[in-house]
C-alpha cells in the first residue's frame, strides 16, 4: 500500500483512459468516473466525500471497479481520521462492500 496522497488506490491512468473511451463524452458524465485520492480520502469534508465514494462503490464503469482490497484501504483511512464518528454511515457502507465483494 502506498502513502502517496494523490494516489488513487492503485488505478493505473490506463484504467480511467478505458473508462473515458468506452462510457466518457464532453457532453455527460458518468457517475463512478471519479476515483478519490487518499488525500481526499483522509481530508474531505464527509458531505462531499460520500457521494463521490457511493458512486466508485455502486455506479462506476467496469474498468473503475473497486476490489475488496481498495476498499478496505478506504475504510482504513476514514476510520484513522479524527471525524470518524460522523463517517460512521459511510465505514459501515464499505465494510458491506467489501462482505458483498468477497
Amino acid at each position: 500500500m502506498t502513502n502517496d496522497d494523490q494516489d488513487r488506490f492503485g488505478l493505473p491512468a490506463s484504467a480511467f483512459a478505458a473508462a473515458q473511451n468506452s462510457h466518457g463524452s464532453a457532453r455527460t458524465v458518468r457517475a463512478g468516473m471519479y476515483v478519490p485520492t487518499r488525500g481526499e480520502v483522509a481530508s474531505m469534508a464527509p458531505e462531499t466525500l460520500r457521494p463521490i465514494l457511493m458512486d466508485w462503490l455502486h455506479e462506476s464503469p467496469s474498468e473503475l471497479i473497486p476490489s475488496a482490497a481498495q476498499i478496505s484501504q478506504v475504510k482504513a483511512i476514514l476510520e484513522a481520521r479524527p471525524d470518524a464518528a460522523e463517517l460512521a454511515g459511510l465505514i459501515e457502507e464499505c465494510r458491506a462492500y467489501i462482505e458483498d465483494v468477497a
